[in-house]
């Protein structure tokens, strides 16, 4: 079993959420926040950047379908910013096409989920990145190296 950040004794994680659907929005926020992340939004792509690029997060939620800059051209300079190149990248999106998920992988992302997701999984998910005994932790050497 994954841990919840509340669970783990250590600092709150925190999500970023870009995405363009307010309801959506609204219930990513209350199922993250519920499980004791700390959640910021975004809905759109230019939006994002300087929040992701201006405070440190631990995992970023994008939709593919944003108005202007695209979820896959946000991830992609999130993965040329030395700022947020190592922060895992999910996309949450209704866009199910394998040459969408391909565009994803291409991207950077580092998981494709694709909606409607039960809230238990995209928890379960997204716990596998953040959690100390993350196996896809990978890219975060801070959770899967120990500390002085």
């Amino acid at each position: 079993m994954t841990e919840t950040p509340s669970e783990n004794g250590g600092a709150k994680k925190r999500i970023l959420v870009v995405d363009d659907d307010a309801t959506a929005v609204a219930a990513l926020r209350q199922i993250l926040i519920g499980k004791g992340y700390e959640v910021g939004t975004a809905a759109t792509g230019e939006d994002a950047l300087p929040l992701a690029t201006q405070s440190a997060w631990d995992l970023f939620l994008l939709d593919v379908a944003l108005p202007g800059m695209s979820g896959f051209d946000l991830c992609r300079t999130l993965r040329e910013n030395a700022t947020t190149r190592d922060v895992p990248v999910v996309f949450l999106t209704a866009k199910g096409r394998l040459m969408d998920m391909a565009e994803g992988a291409d991207a950077g992302s580092d998981l494709y989920l694709i909606k409607p997701v039960l809230a238990s999984k995209l928890l379960h998910m997204i716990g596998l990145f953040l959690t100390a005994d993350a196996p896809l932790a990978k890219r975060r050497p801070e959770l899967t190296e120990p500390s002085a």
